[in-house]
């Protein structure tokens, strides 16, 4: 009887993970299933193209099924759970920033061998902008070095500027159509800001340090990633230049006005005048902005001309890859195939293949709003990736920052302290992450 049991229970095991294998249905009987991750929304238009061209590469490849694995909420945690449960999906999305990370952990596959047999797909095709922070070279702990991890699919000069038509026209000034240094931008939003309370308008809103630091000659850590800089004059003079424009000539929006209303709100309501953000933002102010007229202009310089790209978001690999070939043929099409071309036409934000980007699909597209992206396409020389390093996490460095500097708008520390102090708890935070490294 005992003998009789145990011979139905591994029965029961047996068809139980026969019909839960893959997720397969009895039509996907044979073939081959990749597992594809990606943080979803279904009113984004990248989410709903990416959704659309995963179905047609299907339709294209009969004997691979792609299993979705769409997350809406708390999509990093639940990779990561997936990953550390040993069941990663074969391909997922990833912010460039975690390349180190997911690289020293062995969780992500090279893909020169693969590049290298491509006849679709080649590393000078790309601008080189969007693949730096997908080399890794693990051994000497460098950024823009070594094998390749992965691709993005779509990117921006992220801090070019949008403005206000309305507000320059009541305000008497010339629309901007050439790059303005910081002075110009103070005196700029000087002219547009009026009234008090909650009717008050804000002339502009900037404030990324690591954007100003860089436009002022300076870098937020060493070439070898273990030193913040911060405590440099170029920082200091950029944490002056922020707190100045909030506490002494108030065309900033306070944190009480940012907790009210965000950046988008803000200027959808006609109470800001200028701010920085990348082509991605086109389609939402178009969206969001129907009552008065907006332009884009290039971005901001000082000592130096600089643009900077924080992503781009992008596709890698699994080191535990079940079908690579197979899963391989799906990132070739992701990333310079269908669904590219696709991004390109919607306008979603500027291609990281540079035909595609330079074509009539993108920049001549009658679709988009005219010579908008033009003007994204001429910051591109002077775009340089973000700054990182495998020491310590973006997300960590950049509260630091926003916690010092939020110290200096609430006048508890003057700007220098604020950049001094970021300087030694950043630096701090290296430290522990050379020890643990």
């Amino acid at each position: 009887m005992l003998r009789r049991l145990s011979c139905c229970i591994l029965l029961l095991a047996l068809v139980i993970a026969v019909a839960g294998c893959g997720g397969q249905r009895r039509g996907d009987q044979g073939k081959i299933t990749i597992t594809v991750a990606c943080a979803y929304s279904p009113t984004d238009i990248g989410c709903q193209i990416i959704d659309k061209s995963l179905d047609e590469f299907m339709k294209q490849n009969p004997g691979i099924k792609v299993e979705k694995i769409w997350f809406s909420q708390q999509y990093q945690t639940k990779l990561m759970t997936m990953i550390a449960g040993g069941n990663p999906p074969d391909i997922f999305r990833l912010g460039p920033d975690y390349i180190p990370t997911y690289v020293q952990r062995g969780t992500l596959e090279p893909l020169d061998n693969y590049i290298a047999k491509s006849s679709v797909l080649k590393l000078e095709d790309f601008f080189p902008q969007v693949l730096y922070k997908y080399k890794y070279n693990a051994q000497s702990k460098t950024v823009g070095q070594g094998p390749v991890y992965g691709f993005g699919t779509d990117w921006s000069p992220d801090y070019t500027l949008f403005y206000n038509k309305d507000m320059f026209d009541k305000a008497g000034l010339l629309y901007p159509t050439r790059s303005m240094s910081w002075a110009e931008f103070r005196q700029m939003a000087l002219k547009l800001t009026a009234g008090e309370g909650g009717q008050r308008r804000f002339g502009g809103l900037v404030g990324d340090i690591p954007l100003l630091v860089t436009q002022n000659g300076g870098n937020i850590f060493s070439p070898d990633g273990k030193k913040c800089l911060l405590g440099s004059p170029q920082a200091i003079e950029a944490f002056q230049y922020v707190v100045d424009l909030r506490i002494k000539d108030r065309v900033i929006p306070s944190l009480s006005d940012m907790q009210n209303s965000n950046q988008l709100q803000l200027f959808q309501t006609g109470r800001l005048g200028m701010f920085l953000a990348g082509r991605f933002y086109v389609p939402i102010v178009r969206d969001q902005v129907k009552s008065f007229k907006w332009g884009v202009a290039p971005g901001l310089h000082q000592k130096k001309r600089v643009n900077i790209v924080t992503g781009p978001f992008g596709w890698v690999m699994s080191s535990k890859v079940k079908h690579p070939e197979a899963a391989w043929k799906l990132m070739e099409y992701l990333v310079v195939g269908r669904c590219e071309e696709e991004l390109a036409k919607a306008g979603y934000n500027i291609p990281v293949v540079k035909k595609i980007a330079e074509s009539d699909m993108f920049l001549g597209n009658p679709d988009h709003p005219a010579g908008f992206n033009k003007v994204f396409m001429d910051e591109v020389k002077y775009t340089v990736p973000s700054p990182l390093t495998p020491y310590a996490s973006t997300d960590q460095w950049k509260k630091v920052i926003s916690d010092e500097l939020e110290l200096a708008y609430l006048g508890k520390q003057t700007a220098r302290q604020a950049a001094v102090n970021a300087a030694r708890r950043i630096n701090e935070l290296l430290f522990e992450g050379m020890r643990a490294k």
